[in-house]
């Protein structure tokens, strides 16, 4: 089986690192897998079969089109998996000259999804995303989480934090989606027994008003494995977006064992109860965090299996085997 992902943009994000991940493990598994994407990836795949193509031009680019075009007939391969919007679009529109299956991955909540519609199967992070698609060929796999050996570290130490408080970890970038300006005005609700560690960066006036708090301690950027041992060492998270395809900071929270309050995205009401979701309203992620607090042993207890359930799906065996599963089944209606 020959597999080749593409990817369209040029970013540092969930898309990319699912990619990444993706490609890695199918490899392990035996799969011929090529990546077509932007130079600046090369190093990020090692020793995969990587094919340098800038796709960041624009999805009706002619040159840019022409060159995957060329690629993807050079090499017949037996899947082209387009992962999300960009490339999804620009493959379906080489689709009648080529021979190859078409496999997309919806990775974000979009109104025109035609081009997936056309796609042969489409993967969904989340069933919540792929409601409304007009495909019978769909199925939702969740991405997977590559989970070091993460360590707990002291943060009250790192952060000068008082010991008496009760630390909750928030991750992501400070864009719109992520809604970060309703968490900090939660804060300003909740007395300075509770404190937030805010970890990202992005808005500059945005920091500036988280930093303007006593109860709020920014990070700013910071790489993954020290995100993911904060995070770890935190007593709760919180999620304050209000749209999300597939949330990491979900998945590696329940991963790391550490339980979280959330608003309804993604398919996070499959795995928690709604006594943890939170509308998006500041008083009410507050109040939910102040519940969460109240009977934290209790809350604690039911997050048990929770926790067990999150490992098991978001694994990255589990992602792969899953892909894999689809590869072979659209390959059979060949």
């Amino acid at each position: 089986m020959r597999v080749v992902q593409v990817l369209g943009g040029a970013e540092d994000g969930g898309l990319e690192k699912h990619t990444i991940e993706l490609a890695h493990s199918l490899r392990k598994k035996g799969v011929d897998v090529s990546v077509i994407a932007h130079k600046k990836f090369k190093n990020d795949f090692g020793d995969l079969n990587f094919i340098e193509c800038d796709l960041s031009r624009g999805r009706n680019n002619p040159l840019a089109l022409f060159q995957l075009y060329k690629i993807l007939k050079q090499n017949s391969f037996d899947i082209i998996h387009a992962q999300a919007n960009k490339a999804t679009d620009m493959v379906i529109k080489l689709k009648p000259f080529l021979n190859s299956k078409i496999v997309s991955t919806l990775h974000s909540c979009k109104k025109n999804t035609s081009s997936f519609e056309k796609s042969d199967f489409v993967i969904t992070v989340s069933d919540k995303i792929g409601e409304h698609l007009k495909t019978k060929n769909r199925k939702t796999v969740y991405n997977g989480i590559d989970m070091q050996n993460i360590q707990k570290i002291d943060l009250y130490k790192k952060f000068n934090i008082p010991k008496e408080s009760f630390i909750v970890c928030s991750v992501g970038r400070f864009v719109k989606a992520k809604r970060f300006d309703i968490l900090i005005n939660a804060f300003k609700l909740l007395n300075s027994h509770f404190h937030l560690i805010l970890i990202g960066c992005g808005d500059d006036e945005l920091e500036k008003k988280a930093k303007q708090e006593n109860n709020i301690t920014v990070t700013g950027c910071i790489d993954n494995i020290r995100t993911k041992e904060i995070l770890k060492s935190s007593n709760l998270c919180a999620i304050s977006s209000h749209r999300e395809g597939f949330s990491y900071v979900f998945a590696e929270s329940l991963m790391l064992e550490t339980p979280l309050v959330s608003t309804d995205v993604a398919d996070i009401k499959k795995f928690i109860p709604n006594k943890f979701i939170a509308k998006l309203k500041a008083k009410d992620i507050a109040n939910k965090i102040e519940s969460f607090y109240s009977k934290k042993e209790k809350n604690l207890a039911l997050y048990k299996d929770i926790f067990s359930l999150a490992k098991e799906k978001f694994s990255i065996d589990d992602m792969t085997n899953n892909t894999l599963k689809i590869y072979k089944k659209v390959l059979s209606c060949i």
